[in-house]
C-alpha cells in the first residue's frame, strides 16, 4: 500500500453534524386562544375573576354537533401541570368549532364555554349554568350577547386568529385523562402540539398571519 492508499485517521475525517429541523411555518393558534381567553374574562363581568391559567386548550375529535366543550379534570386525574401551570378544567374545540364557523360565532362559543366555569371556586363548573339547570339557548343568548360586545371593545388583534383559513397548530392530548386515571398526574409529555384545519368562509377571513 503506497502512502496515498492509506485511509485518512479518524481525527481527518470530517465530523458528522445533525441537521436542525427547520421551524414548523404554520402558526400556533393555543397561544393566540389563551390570550384571548384573559382578554375576555377580562371584559365580561361575569367572568371577573375567573383564572385562565386554570384552564387547558386543547383539540378534541367530534361528539355530536358539539362545538367545544368544558370539564372538571378533578374528577379524572390527581393533577394536571402543562407548561408550568396548574390546568383545573379543559376546554375542548372541536370540528365545528374548526370547521363551520367564522370570528363571531367562534368568539359566542368560548364565551359560552367560559360561562360554565364558576369564578369563584377555580375548576368547578358553576352550577346555574349547567345545562341540567339552564337550557343550552338561553345560555347561548347571554354568549352572543357578550361577544357582540367584545367585537366592538377587545382588541381586534386579538380576534384576527379566529379569522384565520389553513392549517395551524393546536395543544392535543398524548394521554386524555379518564375516569381509569384519576390517581395519576399528568404533564407536559402527556400533550404535544400538531396540525388542524380551521376553515372560514373567504368573505369573513382576516390577515392574522
Amino acid at each position: 500500500m503506497t502512502p496515498t492508499d492509506r485511509p485518512a485517521p479518524d481525527d481527518a475525517m470530517t465530523p458528522w453534524t445533525p441537521r436542525r429541523a427547520a421551524a414548523d411555518p404554520r402558526p400556533d393558534w393555543t397561544p393566540a386562544l389563551e390570550r384571548l381567553l384573559s382578554a375576555i374574562t377580562a371584559s365580561v363581568p361575569p367572568l371577573a375573576g375567573l383564572p385562565t391559567d386554570d384552564v387547558l386548550v386543547v383539540g378534541l375529535a367530534a361528539h355530536g354537533t358539539g362545538a367545544a366543550s368544558v370539564r372538571e379534570l378533578r374528577d379524572v386525574a390527581a393533577r394536571v401541570v402543562v407548561d408550568g401551570h396548574r390546568r383545573q378544567v379543559e376546554l375542548g374545540l372541536r370540528p365545528p368549532f374548526l370547521l363551520d364557523a367564522d370570528a363571531p360565532r367562534r368568539l359566542a362559543t368560548l364565551v359560552h364555554e367560559l360561562l360554565h366555569l364558576d369564578p369563584v371556586h377555580p375548576g368547578r363548573l358553576l352550577a346555574a349554568n349547567r345545562h341540567a339547570h339552564r337550557s343550552h339557548t338561553s345560555l347561548e343568548r347571554e354568549a352572543r350577547a357578550h361577544a357582540r360586545r367584545l367585537l366592538d371593545d377587545l382588541d381586534p388583534a386579538l380576534l384576527l386568529c379566529l379569522a384565520h383559513d389553513g392549517e395551524v397548530l393546536l395543544r392535543q392530548w398524548r394521554h386524555r385523562p379518564a375516569e381509569t386515571t384519576r390517581r395519576r398526574v399528568f404533564g407536559d409529555a402527556d400533550v404535544f402540539v400538531g396540525p388542524v384545519v380551521v376553515r372560514t368562509p373567504a368573505d369573513r377571513r382576516g390577515g392574522w398571519w
